[in-house]
């Protein structure tokens, strides 16, 4: 009896010592995981213009055609980056920025090449437009148009790029077509007009909300002030073998009326909204 009571002792013994080397295996595992695991605050996180303002990406804005545009983003830290995209931006030939001040350092440009044309901003082909809503999973937009909010994101490895392909339409009608071998460049959009109207257009293309087409027409209704009848009457094929083809369908023109009823509405709200906030801010620091 005293026999199995001593072996029963020592059984439970070696039980404990098994589970207490055990638990401090796993702690020194954890520890050591934890000291080898990369410190979440050395991911950069920054605004994508700002960023390209500080030196930390470069980015090209490639214009494939008038519907859409590549950009490019290299990280040049040694860090990782979470950049958040712009909800709305334009994009510029290059020689249209000479002579703009401050606005110099915002990044690398498009391939080579000069546009033909003229007016407007500079030479070049048209300003394009478009937004960063919908990219990376992320962004806060509203679940119809004019939700705006912040732009998406994006993650990119230390001294490596990516590449975003964007819906844009055109901002400057009767000016050369964008192509691949004109060099472009993209700034905010704000830096390109200042009517809320069209930045309320680029957010919902970001976002998926209008279809590329039918933001063409209220772009150049909007930026251009072409008519609905102008627009119904514009060939974007002229061939004496294939006949006349309509830039616009009559369904895109009257969904494009309603995208511009919308979007001046959107406009309007925000800025009564703004002047709202202005007004208390001047109150409350008279009180003070």
């Amino acid at each position: 009896m005293f026999h199995r009571m001593q072996f029963n002792n020592k059984r439970s013994l070696s039980r404990r010592l098994f589970t207490g080397f055990v638990s401090c295996s796993m702690a020194l595992a954890v520890t050591s995981a934890y000291a080898d695991a990369p410190e979440a605050e050395q991911t950069v996180q920054a605004e994508m213009f700002r960023a390209m303002d500080e030196g930390d990406i470069e980015v090209k804005f490639i214009p494939l055609n008038t519907t859409k545009a590549n950009v490019i983003i290299k990280n040049l830290t040694d860090k990782p980056m979470t950049l958040q995209l712009p909800a709305a931006f334009a994009g510029v030939p290059i020689n249209a920025q000479m002579g703009m001040g401050g606005m110099g350092g915002m990044g690398g440009g498009g391939m080579g090449g000069g546009g033909m044309g003229g007016g407007g901003m500079g030479g070049g082909g048209q300003g394009m437009g478009g937004g960063m809503g919908g990219m990376g999973g992320g962004g806060m937009g509203g679940g119809g148009m004019g939700g705006g909010g912040m732009g998406g994101f994006m993650r990119i490895a230390p001294n490596k790029q990516s590449k975003l392909s964007v819906k844009t339409v055109c901002l400057e009608h009767g000016k050369p077509d964008p192509t691949p071998k004109m060099a472009y460049k993209i700034i905010p959009l704000e830096n390109f007009t200042s009517d809320e109207r069209v930045k309320v257009l680029c957010e919902a293309l970001g976002y998926n909300q209008v279809a590329q087409n039918t933001a063409q027409a209220a772009a150049w209704n909007l930026t251009d002030d072409l008519s609905w009848e102008k627009l119904s009457s514009l060939n974007k094929v002229e061939s004496k073998y294939l006949g006349n083809i309509r830039w616009f369908s009559p369904l895109e023109l009257r969904q494009a009326m309603v995208v511009v009823s919308e979007a001046t509405r959107i406009a309007k709200s925000r800025s009564e909204s703004s002047e709202s906030e202005s007004e208390s801010s001047d109150s409350l620091s008279s009180d003070s």
